[in-house]
């Protein structure tokens, strides 16, 4: 492909971008009261409206990259053939507005900033009063099946037939770390008033609970970098698992640690109703310094499991 080519591709495709972009905006705002009634009826409620979403726009972004993967490398797309460019300009545009329209309406799910959810009618009103977080199952999904997406394009596009695996490795490192951090921020949102419930029957009562959280997010971090340090010695039986295991505290026990923060639109103890951070500041009435401290004992023992591995790692040259 020359360079009047690639010119000749970037200009399609930012015109497709641009109206896609305006028609999306457009009929968000047509379709803002179809949208509510739709995610009242949808088979599983408002969350799985969503989801349905995030996959619609997922199966969008990854139709328009193959339709343009083919047409610049045919030779190593499955059939070894170019689309003929009626069908490919069709396929992009259909691809990037479905993909445009349900990002945007994702986006318009989120809880709206500075406003009271009760004086709207916007969807993401709507959800933030009858099913708070919803939206975050909707970007998640949305984000997951792109990136499962981009990882079978680019084993299938490969430069190199022989090593196709190698080039996934980056993208899967990547997207698996994205998607950690994903679950995380969902986990915090979705199960609050869950971790606090664990808190209270917690031996030591919340603040011990939030200590041990920090303390094992970087227990939990600490022991995967070494059974992955060590997975030699280990075996890749043994390491992989306890890296696995690692991982899922650390993530589990962060994700109890954003849960607790306080919320951006705090009212105070008297006038909140749910969330952790609510909850403790009723029961605790010192709730920053509880939280405080949660994340203070992650800090420290971030930095000692830092410290013993690098002694670690001296060692063992």
């Amino acid at each position: 492909m020359d360079k009047r080519q690639e010119n000749r591709i970037a200009l399609i495709l930012a015109a497709v971008l641009a109206v896609g972009i305006v028609a999306a905006v457009l009929l968000s705002i047509a379709l803002r009261e179809s949208l509510i009634s739709w995610a009242q009826g949808w088979p599983g409620g408002p969350v799985v409206f969503l989801v349905s979403l995030g996959l619609i726009g997922a199966l969008g972004v990854a139709t328009t990259a193959a339709a343009w993967l083919v047409h610049a490398w045919p030779q190593r797309s499955p059939w070894q053939s170019q689309l003929n460019p009626p069908v490919r300009y069709v396929i992009t545009t259909i691809g990037a507005v479905v993909a445009l329209i349900s990002t945007v309406v994702l986006i318009s799910a989120m809880p709206p900033r500075d406003r009271d959810p009760s004086g709207c009618d916007e969807l993401g009103c709507w959800l933030e009063v009858h099913e708070s977080g919803a939206w975050v199952w909707g970007l998640t999904a949305l984000g997951v099946t792109t990136w499962l997406a981009s990882l079978m394009l680019a084993y299938l596009f490969a430069s190199d037939a022989n090593r196709r695996w190698a080039a996934v490795i980056p993208q899967v490192l990547i997207g698996t770390g994205l998607g950690i951090l994903l679950v995380i921020l969902a986990s915090a949102f979705r199960f609050q008033e869950t971790y606090y419930d664990m808190a209270e029957s917690w031996p030591g009562g919340p603040r011990l609970f939030l200590i041990s959280a920090g303390a094992t997010v970087g227990l939990g971090a600490g022991g995967s970098v070494w059974a992955w340090t060590r997975r030699r010695w280990l075996t890749p039986w043994g390491a992989v698992p306890l890296v696995l295991a690692g991982v899922a505290v650390t993530a589990a026990a962060l994700s109890v640690l954003i849960a607790a923060l306080a919320p951006r639109r705090y009212p105070g103890p008297a006038l909140c109703d749910e969330g952790f951070y609510c909850r403790l500041d009723q029961s605790d009435g010192d709730a920053t310094m509880t939280v405080a401290l949660g994340w203070l004992t992650l800090l420290i023992a971030g930095v000692l499991v830092l410290i013993a591995l690098i002694r670690s790692a001296r060692a063992r040259r």
